[in-house]
């Protein structure tokens, strides 16, 4: 059978010191709001029927050929800045594992799935807005060719939940998300916080066998820390350049908020930015702006050194400092290229990015230039400033500060058909500020109309197809 499942145990393989056997929460009902065919087809599960669906990511019935229980994963990590030694999975799991045709490993893990040993008085649940609103991170990030987890399901669950973020009681849901791995830097920091050397090793042996690939898995230990450390760097800082590309702010880039295969995940209070602004903060709680828009490459980084030091039984104090300076320059080389994919240009000067960078920073919410329409405006470079600037909606890039911006754009050339997809995105102009996201979530709310959402993940997925994202991230 062409693409049939296969799932796989590699972490079950690991053993028990990496994690904790669970039990999946009782629920009173199952309603199956959402279900993702085009991620499940990678590992060939778009054929289930709904029922079959339903018995697998929410009833969390085994599926043929997984071995294990749910697990829920151990790891420690930072949280805006202080260790955390009392973290871990406390409302979600590692549900199964499978291999797709590629033989690329995939995890299924779960949000809102009940009580572990690690939930901390927490009830373990996840509320149906949250489901949405990271169902809705990840469409717009994936059509924004950002490595992302993939929201797999959204099953409404039938409780009334109490939370101090959201009028209550609110409706509960389970959610199951699509990731290349749920290692975190924070895994990683809980085996060096225990001292746990020959973990660290099995640990970085698996990673870079079933993740990376490397051909060296069997290398001695201390060159396989070197390499994965490495690799982790350049994945996170590439992620980190297109984030901010992209105007997303995460909201919570603890530690054991990053996955060390470089895919953005676990998403708690997102926000894509209307205007640029470097101090924009996604989280009410963020007091010192922490994880602002702009601090977050300085926030990687940060995290990064966490992971550094937590191998430092296996790589020297010098290596891991000229590993951790590799991070700046990947993450300018993604910004530089994913600029120029998403504004249909061929290549761009670096010291010409940079100042239009700055202006966009320093202007564009003075002269309320916004941040996603400049991206569309001058889709295709040189070929669009005329057309632009004559028009309407173009008056408000003629301002003194931003002529430098149109300058350098004049002399960038195009890709080749941006002017076709120029015309194509005018049509599909697509951006997730957060009054659409509260208009979004208040039909499903007030009126059970589920159409809102729907169409927008397709008007996502279509700019998706203009952008061509599938051929820079693999979704």
């Amino acid at each position: 059978m062409k693409n049939q499942p296969k799932p796989v145990n590699t972490h079950f393989n690991l053993g028990k010191d990496f994690f904790d056997i669970t039990t999946q929460a009782q629920f009173p009902d199952h309603i199956l709001r959402f279900r993702n065919n085009r991620t499940a087809q990678i590992i060939g599960l778009d054929k289930l029927s709904d029922e079959e669906w339903i018995d697998y990511f929410g009833k969390f019935n085994r599926y043929p050929g997984v071995i294990h229980a749910p697990l829920a994963l151990k790891y420690h990590g930072h949280q805006f800045g202080h260790y955390n030694s009392d973290l871990g999975d406390g409302r979600g799991f590692l549900l199964a594992q499978f291999l797709d045709k590629n033989k690329v490993l995939w995890d299924l893990g779960t949000k809102g799935s009940g009580q572990t040993n690690f939930s901390r008085g927490g009830d373990g649940r996840l509320t149906l807005k949250g489901a949405v609103r990271e169902l809705l991170a990840t469409e717009f990030l994936s059509a924004l060719g950002v490595p992302t987890s993939q929201t797999l399901s959204i099953i409404e669950t039938g409780e009334n939940l109490e939370r101090n973020d959201e009028p209550s009681p609110t409706r509960s849901a389970v959610l199951v998300r699509r990731s290349n791995s749920h290692v975190r830097i924070g895994t990683f920091q809980r085996l060096a916080y225990f001292n746990e050397n020959e973990n660290i090793e099995k640990l970085l042996r698996h990673v870079t066998k079933n993740y990376f690939f490397s051909k060296k898995h069997d290398a001695s230990s201390c060159s396989l820390a070197e390499d994965f450390f490495l690799e982790s760097v350049k994945r996170i800082a590439n992620s980190m350049g297109r984030i901010i590309v992209s105007g997303f702010v995460h909201g919570v880039l603890n530690t054991d908020n990053f996955n060390i295969t470089g895919e953005v995940f676990d998403y708690g209070p997102w926000r894509f930015i209307e205007y640029a602004s470097s101090s924009f903060t996604a989280a009410y709680f963020d007091y010192n702006g922490r994880y602002s828009f702009g601090n977050q490459p300085e926030a990687a980084l940060w995290a990064l050194t966490q992971l550094g030091k937590s191998l430092k039984e296996f790589i020297s104090e010098e290596r891991i400092f000229e590993i951790l300076n590799q991070f700046s320059k990947n993450f300018h080389l993604s910004l530089k290229r994913h600029f120029c994919w998403r504004l249909g240009i061929e290549d761009i000067n670096s010291n010409d990015l940079n100042k239009i960078m700055h202006i966009l920073l320093n202007e564009s919410e003075k002269n309320k230039i916004d941040y996603c329409s400049f991206f569309y405006d001058f889709y295709g470079g040189s070929d669009s400033i005329i057309d632009c600037l004559k028009s309407s909606y173009g008056s408000k890039y003629k301002v003194k500060q931003f002529l430098l911006v149109t300058d350098i754009l004049k002399s960038n050339t195009s890709f080749n058909g941006s002017s076709e997809k120029k015309h194509m995105l005018d049509q599909s102009r697509e951006n997730l500020l957060i009054n659409e996201v509260e208009k979004i979530w208040e039909q499903i709310s007030l009126h059970d109309n589920w159409n809102v959402l729907e169409d927008k993940i397709q008007r996502l997925r279509a700019l998706g197809n203009i952008l061509e994202s599938k051929k820079i991230i693999y979704f």
